[in-house]
């Protein structure tokens, strides 16, 4: 008659008092019971909006928008693109967002006019407040964090990707809200990634604070806001837009786990474990217990019980197998990725 002896979660087991710490994920590796990605059908189309987007323009109308003001927007639909009116002011989305993935596509005049910050001049405005700046910046020098693509006055661009004036042009932004605490204090700033036609050219930038004309402000006025409009701005020039589309991105949610384990081992109990089953190792490391998965993969023991462990980094479990002698021999492997294996002791 065998007995079997639980041994779980590859990790380091401790032959004192044991901690079942979790890794940042909040999940081990290659976990079953991990929730599956949820399905969303791409477009066939190159930009076109995936399933799940949320499309503010489809070159119909505005009837997703209104002007800062609440009004009906000013702004007006030609050939399939919305296109500023100077002195009409911004317009803005009738849905407020957080973190969110936006496609944008924009032409400043094909007739060029003005130079500088004078010439094709609009903007994206997140959650209202931060600026990815729209404007002709083919072969029109200004300063470097008000050209096309900048997060305005504080991240220039890391390169020019403009396209000539007149020519259609897109936006690919991923952007993270402003995190605050309970008491309004800033915990991690505005993050924002951005493809301009394609090219990377905002890495993962923190915003300094909501973007503003000669400085920038601070996010005290922010504080608690988890969701606000996108802006479009009118600058005075009459950019188009067009093919406007958003997917709202759900924030990463950690599992709930139960208190950490805390077992202790003898270190009689702990030498009997050690030895050679097939071709896995169970070794003694700095007064631990190892479990090396096919000899050379390290896996760290964590004790849930005197003969019960589990892995520190991967899902799964070991049991050990004891004879009618009471001695271990050998070990029935769980690993959700690689199955269930056997092996026996050989030592």
């Amino acid at each position: 008659m065998r007995n079997i002896i639980s041994v779980g979660c590859l990790a380091v087991l401790l032959l004192g008092s044991i901690a079942n710490a979790q890794l940042s994920t909040g999940w081990k590796s290659h976990d079953l019971s991990r929730p599956q990605p949820k399905v969303v059908t791409a477009s066939m189309k190159p930009g076109g909006a995936p399933s799940d987007a949320i499309v503010l323009f489809d070159g119909t109308d505005l009837s997703q928008w209104v002007s800062s003001n609440g009004a009906d927007p000013k702004w007006k639909v030609v050939d399939g693109a919305m296109e500023s009116v100077p002195r009409s002011g911004y317009i803005v989305s009738k849905q407020k967002f957080g973190d969110c993935q936006l496609h944008v596509e924009f032409a400043t005049p094909k007739t060029v006019k003005g130079s500088g910050q004078g010439r094709g001049n609009s903007g994206v405005f997140l959650m209202g407040e931060f600026e990815v700046q729209v404007l002709d910046s083919f072969e029109n020098p200004t300063y470097s964090d008000g050209s096309a693509g900048s997060i305005y006055g504080q991240y220039p661009p890391l390169v020019n990707a403009s396209r000539k004036p007149g020519e259609w042009q897109t936006y690919d932004i991923v952007f993270k809200r402003p995190r605050f605490s309970e008491k309004g204090e800033l915990v991690s700033a505005a993050r924002l990634t951005v493809f301009h036609n394609g090219v990377l050219i905002q890495d993962g930038n923190d915003a300094l604070g909501p973007t503003n004309w000669i400085r920038f402000n601070d996010y005290g006025k922010m504080a608690g806001k988890t969701e606000g409009p996108l802006s479009l701005q009118d600058h005075g020039n009459p950019v188009r837009y067009r093919n406007i589309w958003l997917r709202n991105l759900e924030e990463t949610k950690k599992p709930k786990t139960e208190a950490a384990v805390d077992f202790e081992l003898t270190p009689a109990d702990a030498e009997r474990l050690v030895g050679q089953y097939g071709g896995h190792r169970i070794i003694k490391s700095d007064e631990r217990l190892v479990f090396m998965f096919n000899g050379n993969t390290p896996l760290t023991m964590v004790g849930l019980a005197a003969t019960k462990f589990e892995f520190k980094e991967s899902a799964g479990s070991l049991e050990f197998e004891i004879g009618d002698d009471g001695k271990i021999s050998g070990m029935v492997i769980r690993l959700d990725a690689a199955g269930v294996r056997k092996a026996n002791r050989t030592n």
